[in-house]
Order: structure tokens, then C-alpha cells, then sequence
């Protein structure tokens, strides 16, 4: 039959379990909230950003808008002039001068609409982001809400396991052993214990010989050669 000491092990190994699992939840609540700000705060930059684009492109826009009616106070000008030629030739040459006004008039409102039709595009990528920050952000309160909720049962587990723990550990014997105990759980946690399931350390798959098993039944402290774990068992071998 399982020795009263090997259950004892198996009860102080599964508290250590139980303890583990409640503390890696109660920090996983911290850590999904910082992950989550994170997001929020990438993503508000990414609308920062945009905005500033917006505000570039449209800038883009005023200046070719500025230049385009320069432009055509010169085609103006030159009309004017036209009017005013004194010879066929001063005329040819005012005529080519217009064309290349009204050539270049043309590449400059070709210019302002492409500009429009990106700050369109920008504006309609900033709705989008935005309403991704929005979505951050409740994402971010319903994970802190769900942390904080949790947190008090939580640290009410923790406290009631390590009294627990603090009792059921009695069962490693005083002295060196105790030591070797208290380094494994500090370094390891609840893997510093490990069963023997058919001759074999279920943590690394080393055999136990028949002394070890011999041991094992006599309730003496008994680490794996391989893994240095502490060795149990909870049915015959």
C-alpha cells in the first residue's frame, strides 16, 4: 500500500500546484492589463501620426491651391499681353508662354486632386483607427475590471494555501533534507516534487532501481539521480 509519508508528498505536492496556479493567475491579471495599455498607447500614436499626415496633406493642398491661382494671374498677364502684341513674333511667343501656363495650370489641379483624394483616404484610415482605440481602450477596462475582480479570492487562496503548505510540508524530515526541499521549491516551485509511476521519474523518464523503490516504501527522502527531483510514490511497485 501507498505509505502514509508518500501521501503526505502527494498532498504537499498537489497544494504546492494549487498554490502555483493561484499566483501565476493573480500576476497573469497585470501582465494582461499592461499588455493591453500597451496596444492603447501604440495605437493612439498611430492616430497621432495620422492626423499629423492629414494635417500635411492638407497643407500640400493650400500650397498647390496658392500656387494654381498664381499661375493663373499670369495666364492673365500674358492674355493681356496678348492683346498688346506690336508683332506676329512678339505674339508666338506669348502664345507658347500661355500654353505652358495653362500645361502646367493643368499638372497643378491634377496635383490637388490627387492630394484630396488622399486626405479623403487619410481621414477615412483615422475613422478607422480611431475606432480602434475605442475598442482598446473598453477592451483594457473590461480586463482590469476582470483582474480586480478576481484579485481579493485570489490572495484569499494564496494565504489559505501557504498555511496549508506550511503544515503539510512537516512531512519532510528536519536537517539537510529540509534544506534540499526548501532550494528545490524556492528554484523549482511545485516541480521540485515528482511521482514514480512504473519504476520511472514521471518529471524526467529515469528508471528507479529496486533500492530506490525499497527506500521509497520506508518513507526515507529520496531525490531522481537525473532531475534531482523529490521522488514519491502513491501506489505499489
Amino acid at each position: 500500500m501507498t505509505t502514509k509519508t508518500s501521501q503526505g508528498y502527494h498532498h504537499l505536492h498537489g497544494l504546492l500546484q494549487q498554490l502555483d496556479d493561484a499566483e501565476q493567475t493573480l500576476a497573469h491579471g497585470p501582465r494582461r492589463i499592461a499588455v493591453s495599455e500597451k496596444k492603447v498607447a501604440a495605437a493612439e500614436l498611430a492616430c497621432a501620426d495620422q492626423k499629423e499626415q492629414i494635417q500635411l496633406l492638407k497643407k500640400s493642398v493650400d500650397q498647390s491651391s496658392l500656387n494654381l491661382k498664381s499661375r493663373e494671374a499670369e495666364v492673365t498677364k500674358l492674355t493681356l499681353r496678348l492683346n498688346e502684341a506690336s508683332s506676329n513674333k512678339e505674339y508666338d511667343i506669348i502664345q507658347a508662354q500661355m500654353a505652358s501656363a495653362r500645361a502646367a495650370d493643368a499638372e497643378l489641379e491634377d496635383q490637388i486632386l490627387s492630394l484630396l483624394s488622399q486626405v479623403d483616404e487619410a481621414t477615412d484610415e483615422l475613422k478607422q483607427r480611431t475606432q480602434e482605440v475605442s475598442e482598446l481602450v473598453q477592451k483594457t477596462t473590461d480586463i482590469t475590471a476582470e483582474a480586480t475582480a478576481l484579485e481579493p479570492g485570489l490572495k484569499s487562496d494564496i494565504e489559505r494555501l501557504t498555511t496549508e503548505i506550511a503544515e503539510a510540508d512537516t512531512v519532510i524530515p528536519a536537517g539537510e533534507s529540509r534544506g534540499t526541499y526548501q532550494r528545490l521549491r524556492d528554484a523549482m516551485g511545485p516541480a521540485a516534487l515528482a511521482i514514480v509511476e512504473g519504476g520511472f521519474c514521471t518529471a524526467c523518464n529515469t528508471g528507479a532501481t529496486s533500492q530506490d523503490i525499497v527506500r521509497m516504501n520506508m518513507s526515507q527522502f529520496l531525490l531522481c539521480r537525473a532531475c534531482g527531483r523529490i521522488l514519491y510514490l502513491i501506489r505499489d511497485e
